[in-house]
């Protein structure tokens, strides 16, 4: 869906010049997208989503690792060609790489970079995801299930335990959607004092990482039934953020640029890959493991959970989509610092 709206935006901006009222861009790339940010996280139970990591979680540490390590090289090799842009480019695929879209988005609010280089990271950042997971699908059908599971017990993800990851953005208009935008709200209003206590006293921290902080926390707080429309109304309130940046997107101006910007992107998410076979074929790691664990970090609990069940091996989806939870917990706060460090 992030692809289809973004492209609509880009294909409205370059084929009728029409463009987006400043002040209207300005409160959805804030407020709205602040409050999708909330929503999405307010749906995370660390004590669901943690025990049932703990299945692949020395798999998905590699694959964050190996995701680092591509973007520090890719940021060595392409120094010349990305220019300034290389700091944001590298914090925003470190975050985006380590638990999906929600991670680009929340950094991508703290580094504020332009419209038309996030409309280009946005489609590179598509572009070798689509890739990858194909080959994955590929390469997981060719390994005879060890176990099939089953489908209707075990096997998928109960959304009311995992946050519904596996929910479609109709999930916003589902029954509970007000409670849930009432929690939203109050993590807003409640990360905004935060900051302006934090600022009192010196300390200037960025306010996406209050944010991401504050929800989190208020997550763990009873009345998580109140809560379970959360993922899909952010879902939903977060795709006019990248209808901004389509809009914002004059596609003459920028395509030359972005050959480079998806060069980085595909040494990033190769270097995973490299990982990936390397860690199967000489230290025997099982092969369906480490791609849920991969599509856990390049894409996030709902393509984990697409992998598992698209692989016959739904015993893996519930780790899969847990540490896709656990990627947003911890994205956000690797892609910030990685952004400062490379400049």
């Amino acid at each position: 869906m992030t692809m289809l709206v973004l492209l609509l935006g880009t294909a409205i901006r370059n084929l009728s010049g029409w463009q987006s009222n400043e002040a209207v861009s300005g409160w959805v790339s804030g407020p709205l997208t602040s409050l999708a940010i909330a929503e999405l996280l307010l749906a995370i139970k660390l004590k669901t989503v943690l025990p049932r990591s703990r299945q692949l979680l020395p798999l998905f540490g590699i694959a964050l690792l190996a995701t680092l390590g591509g973007v520090l090289i890719g940021a060595v090799l392409l120094a010349g060609p990305l220019g300034e842009q290389r700091s944001t480019l590298a914090g925003l695929y470190t975050a985006t790489f380590s638990g999906g879209t929600l991670n680009f988005v929340s950094v991508a609010r703290s580094l504020s970079p332009s419209p038309s280089l996030l409309a280009l990271a946005t489609g590179a950042d598509q572009i070798v995801f689509t890739l990858w997971f194909g080959v994955s699908l590929w390469l997981g059908r060719r390994q005879r299930p060890l176990s099939t599971g089953d489908p209707s017990a075990e096997g998928i993800p109960d959304p009311a335990d995992m946050s519904a990851a596996g929910e479609s953005s109709a999930g916003g208009f589902a029954p509970g959607w007000p409670k849930a935008l009432v929690w939203g709200l109050s993590a807003l209003i409640v990360s905004e004092l935060v900051s302006r206590a934090l600022a009192a006293i010196g300390l200037g921290i960025p306010a996406i990482l209050v944010l991401t902080s504050t929800a989190l926390l208020m997550a763990q707080l009873p009345g998580a039934e109140s809560r379970r429309s959360s993922y899909g109304l952010g879902l939903l309130l977060i795709q006019p953020f990248f209808v901004v940046i389509g809009l914002g997107t004059p596609l003459a101006g920028v395509l030359a640029e972005g050959r480079w910007i998806l060069t980085y992107a595909a040494i990033v998410v190769g270097m995973h890959v490299l990982a990936v076979l390397v860690m199967h074929r000489r230290h025997h790691l099982p092969l369906p493991e480490l791609l849920v664990a991969s599509q856990a970090a390049i894409g996030g609990p709902s393509t984990a959970l697409a992998l598992a069940t698209g692989i016959e091996r739904n015993e893996l989806a519930v780790a899969g989509v847990a540490l896709g939870l656990l990627g947003y917990v911890i994205g956000t706060y690797v892609g910030v610092a990685v952004a400062i460090w490379v400049v």
